[in-house]
């Protein structure tokens, strides 16, 4: 092991520390967006157990996909952090900072410079692509965690590669994993196998051919992952198939809006465009005079980018592009390295290293402009708002949230973070009703509900009904506080009961800045199923009246 290895990567761990804060370090405090709405919420083991059976999304708001990995995340986090979105994005900002970090350590791998480490570190960093893709959207922490597959199984490819069968094998699990977070990720052992082609035409051609034992375990257990896949999808899933043309416009497209920064519309956007475009020009005309282990660099970024870019001939969005973009910059790091070894001289090396400087701080004022498209209260998340008011499987009280966040003035009373703004959120339960006599309920929506009530309250009185009436048989209600089973109501009549639940201020989980209120009954009820002519196919279970924290 080279000595000076740690302190590299110590120093690779500052650089990249650095530069997230200084460009995504506002995000901290943006808040949900869309999507995140509908997958920050409570999931069971059964839940989680299904998404291996079927689609990531049973409500069937979301686009089929079979990303079980993505849901153990989600399930996971919500786990820990509840409602509280800054837990969220100081999660974005960590997962980034290791794929920085994995990304800085992979690029001196390859082209055996420290230089190329740093440099591919700071273009990581602040590439353009990553806002949306991977940092300021919390629902797209499924790409950090794609990322976190993928550079791993990139490094322990390039550590084993003149090593026997047995060294490749564990790339089957990385395979494996990188298909279960994302379906790009079934470009993985094709990106390893162009890799090590390249490596060995350019920079070793001893190399010893990839076994022919693991490339036939990995293309059988691809193929049979995704015809499980289409199985438990009923088909192809996804976007569906498109025509040539579209295909090619959408490859092109991909392509060029990563590595060309196309189109450029914002400020210092063009000129990044030019930097981008022209730096690894200048470095393919100074081939002959670079090493071979930047050679390959060159080569690899660009096979990873059109690679991992193959599957959005699809569909192409700006959100999908982690990927695309770690292979352009790490042809930026790797132009940046040919330069500096092909231009004589010290002074020719501070000019080269001078204007990448330059090129990747236009690339972070670019980034630092995209991450305010998700400033909580800007006109983008606004209208995105609109669209998840219309959600009845998101809680009533984050629907009330959003449309509150329209008010005027919003952006100086309301707090951009849920945990903070509401007095209690309600996972589990239909939406509002009126009976008869005019109290407001709502349904829950199974057997099980979940409460997140705001610590600064000690008290909790919660209104709760059996329709007995109606299901003929009785319920019995088990009512827990932080893990804690505070009260036990059995309803044999239709006659409201009220349980009020004490609340400790020292129960209060350190992340999720919340009490956590569970409800549970053995059984719910489908009307349609035990009411003749009832044609209500809810699945139902108590009737919760307005709940008072106090």
């Amino acid at each position: 092991m080279n000595p000076r290895l740690p302190a590299t990567i110590l120093g690779y761990a500052v650089l990249a520390a650095a530069l997230v804060a200084a460009v995504h370090a506002a995000t901290l405090h943006y808040g949900f967006n869309y999507d995140d709405y509908h997958f920050v919420r409570p999931l069971s083991p059964a839940d989680v157990a299904e998404t291996f059976r079927g689609t990531w999304d049973a409500t069937g708001i979301e686009v089929k996909f079979y990303r079980p990995l993505t849901v153990v995340l989600y399930a996971l986090r919500f786990h820990f952090f509840g409602l509280n979105a800054e837990a969220y994005h100081a999660l974005s900002l960590g997962m980034f900072w290791l794929a920085a970090l994995l990304f800085g350590i992979l690029a001196r791998a390859f082209s055996r410079s420290t230089t190329c480490g740093a440099i591919a570190i700071a273009a990581f960093a602040v590439h353009p692509s990553m806002p949306y893709a991977a940092v300021a959207w919390i629902t797209n922490q499924m790409h950090l965690l794609q990322l976190l597959v993928v550079l791993p199984a990139l490094l322990w490819w390039f550590a084993v590669r003149r090593k026997p069968l047995v060294w490749w094998l564990p790339l089957v699990l990385f395979e494996l994993a990188a298909l279960m977070v994302k379906e790009d990720g079934v470009m993985l052992v094709p990106v390893i196998l162009a890799l090590h082609w390249l490596r060995r035409a350019t920079a070793e051609r001893d190399l010893p051919h990839p076994p022919w034992p693991f490339i036939a375990l990995a293309a059988a257990t691809g193929a049979a992952l995704l015809y499980y896949r289409e199985q438990v999808l009923h088909g192809l899933g996804g976007y569906g198939r498109p025509s040539a043309d579209q295909a090619w416009s959408n490859f092109r497209r991909g392509f060029m809006s990563v590595f060309r920064l196309l189109p450029a519309r914002r400020a210092w956007q063009p000129e990044s465009s030019w930097f981008v475009t022209l730096l690894p020009i200048a470095a393919l005309a100074c081939w002959r005079r670079c090493s071979a282990e930047v050679r390959f660099t060159l080569l690899a970024a660009i096979a990873i980018g059109a690679l991992f870019n193959l599957p959005f001939i699809f569909v192409v969005k700006a959100q999908q592009m982690h990927l695309v973009a770690a292979g352009a910059a790490l042809l930026i790091a790797a132009a940046v390295t040919a330069l500096v070894q092909a231009l004589p001289g010290r002074i020719a090396a501070a000019g080269v290293l001078a204007v990448a400087c330059a090129g990747l701080t236009g690339m972070a004022v670019v980034s630092r402009d995209i991450t305010r498209d998700f400033e909580p209260f800007g006109k983008i998340i606004l209208a995105t708002d609109d669209i998840v008011i219309g959600w009845a499987a998101v809680p009533a009280e984050l629907r009330e949230y959003l449309e509150l966040k329209k008010q005027p003035g919003a952006s100086r009373q309301l707090s951009s973070n849920p945990a903070d703004a509401l007095d209690a959120v309600a996972f589990g339960l239909h939406t509002r009703e009126t009976d008869p006599q005019g109290r407001r309920l709502r349904w829950m929506s199974g057997p099980r509900t979940d409460l997140y009530v705001h610590p600064r309250f000690r008290r909790i009185d919660i209104p709760m009904r059996h329709a007995i009436e109606a299901f003929r048989q009785p319920a019995a209600a088990v009512i827990e506080v932080d893990g804690r089973v505070l009260d036990r109501i059995t309803f044999s009549n239709g006659e409201w009961r009220q349980s009020s639940l004490s609340l400790r201020p020292a129960d209060v989980h350190r992340w999720r800045r919340a009490h956590h209120v569970v409800i549970r009954i053995e059984r719910a009820w489908v009307p349609a199923e035990v009411i003749e002519g009832s044609q209500d196919r809810r699945t139902l279970g108590l009737q919760i009246g307005d709940i008072a924290p106090k």
